[in-house]
């Protein structure tokens, strides 16, 4: 059985057509693995501290400024006080929450099919109107 060459693998092979020293070319390709490594920390640290930190913003000042459904035909929609969650992610912070609300509930299955049907309506109109605020 054949397997296909890593990319380091395929790097290293390239690379010893130009540098005649193994040392240095597994140097070149330890070097460019730390590169890739700390840039992809870097991303992901800077995707945490905006989107999780956008969300826990938003989080601990939306009294007030939350949509409410009280049945299918009443509700009151408002579009997120901050726009920075929505901004970053395309999402509504609310719909998130919304989505937690149903994971909580997860263990009483009729209140669940009632409340993710009317979740989901909420979260709907919720979005249009985000949609139309913002865009």
């Amino acid at each position: 059985m054949e397997y296909a060459l890593t990319n380091d693998e395929n790097i290293f092979g390239i690379l010893r057509k130009f540098i005649n020293e193994p040392m240095l070319c597994k140097y070149i390709i330890n070097y460019k693995k730390n590169l890739e490594d700390n840039e992809t920390h870097k991303y992901h640290f800077d995707r945490w501290v905006n989107i999780a930190g956008s969300h826990y913003i938003l989080h601990d000042t939306h009294m007030g400024h939350f949509s409410f459904i009280f049945n299918i035909k009443e509700y009151i929609i408002k579009v997120d006080h901050l726009s920075s969650f929505y901004n970053l992610t395309g999402i509504s912070y609310q719909v998130i929450e919304l989505i937690h609300e149903l994971i909580k509930i997860k263990d009483n299955k009729k209140l669940l099919l009632e409340d993710d049907k009317l979740y989901c309506f909420l979260a709907n109109k919720i979005m249009k109107k985000m949609k139309k605020v913002y865009y």
